[in-house]
């Protein structure tokens, strides 16, 4: 009896450990959201030339966004999900856009009027050369790093709020 329990404990004890060493199923690009507030997280990604943005999901039905995240204070939440490293296969071309705002200024809200209302905390606009930079890892609010990446507002203006 005890040979038995010993192998079961070492089957046990080996598939642990080869759970450990395999690869990820799928990988992500994560905002880490470095405030003490809940924020929301809106997300379209532009592959290429083709100035339009997948449509997926919608928010309240009129809108182009590919994502919608709700980003915990001090933590990080994932965006995509791609079965490859996402540095790995992005373009310099290929955009994701990144829309950070407070909860009270998304809830309840259709895309227009949040557009309308303008209260984005940040707006990033991050090539492939971006991501593979940040290592698929983007910070809010945003890093030295960050200083030469297009977003709104600028770098200089979002430090000194």
């Amino acid at each position: 009896m005890k040979i038995v329990n010993l192998l079961y404990i070492v089957s046990m004890a080996f598939s642990f450990v080869s759970c450990l060493t395999m690869e990820p199923s799928s990988y992500d690009v994560v905002l880490y959201n470095n405030t003490k507030s809940e924020l929301y997280v809106l997300t379209s990604f532009g592959y290429g030339q083709e100035e339009s943005y997948i449509k997926i999901d919608s928010l309240y039905r009129d809108s182009s966004l590919f994502t919608e995240l709700r980003a915990k204070a001090n933590q990080f939440c994932g965006i995509g999900g791609w079965h490859r490293e996402p540095q790995d296969f992005l373009k310099t071309t290929d955009t994701l856009t990144i829309f950070i705002l407070d909860k009270e200024e998304y809830e309840g809200k259709t895309w227009s009027q949040l557009v309308d209302s303008a209260h984005f905390r940040q707006i990033y606009h991050l090539s492939g050369d971006d991501i593979r930079l940040l290592n698929a890892k983007v910070p809010y609010p945003p890093s030295e790093i960050m200083r030469n990446m297009v977003m709104v507002p600028s770098y200089e203006e979002a430090v000194k709020q």
